[in-house]
């Protein structure tokens, strides 16, 4: 084994102990950093004027496949991803915002989403769909904020309602969306 050599430098005494590389590359190239990220995907729909509560669009959120809808007459979420938007594209447009969660975050979301389920439709009069503050909307800003995810701009919002357009703005300015997806209307 070889003996540490002494070095001075600018007046700094260094003690240099080895001479093995222990990076590959130099200080000024970039270090890939790996970390396990998941997604889910937030769809916001177009209005439609003829279906009550829908006058300002619709959001639902897909999570492990599975897309989860808050309505009036409580939560749907036995359609797959693909299922939901087929039926949505049948008569809206609609944008899908991909966004980038760690797993952990993706499985608190979907933990909320089946309490929420769960609860609402155990006892709907209890759980009423309101504009206000029990709309598709709402709970889907509510639940992405359980894990820090800002969907909206509280500044922006008309007497504390969260509409579907909220959500979309909110998001397009989100870091997390890592793609955006965008499902038109078939005509049919």
């Amino acid at each position: 084994m070889p003996q540490p050599i002494n070095i001075v430098r600018d007046g700094v005494k260094y003690r240099w102990v080895a001479t093995k590389t222990t990076t590959p590359k130099t200080d000024a190239d970039a270090k890939e950093i790996r970390i396990e990220t998941a997604s889910v995907e937030v769809i916001v729909s177009d209005s439609r004027v003829i279906s009550p509560g829908s006058q300002f669009g619709h959001v639902a959120i897909v999570v492990n496949d599975v897309a989860y809808s808050r309505a009036h007459g409580g939560y749907d979420s036995k359609k797959s991803y693909s299922q939901y938007v087929q039926i949505q594209e049948t008569f809206r447009d609609s944008v899908g915002y991909i966004l980038r969660v760690s797993p952990d975050e993706k499985q608190e979301i979907e933990k909320e989403l089946k309490r929420r389920v769960s609860v609402t439709n155990r006892d709907p009069e209890s759980h009423e769909y309101s504009l206000l503050d029990n709309s598709c909307s709402s709970n889907i800003a509510d639940v992405l904020n359980l894990v820090g995810i800002v969907a909206y701009d509280p500044r922006w919002s008309a007497f504390g309602m969260i509409s579907p357009e909220d959500i979309a703005v909110g998001l397009s300015h989100s870091k997390r969306v890592k793609e955006k997806r965008f499902y038109p209307k078939d005509g049919s």
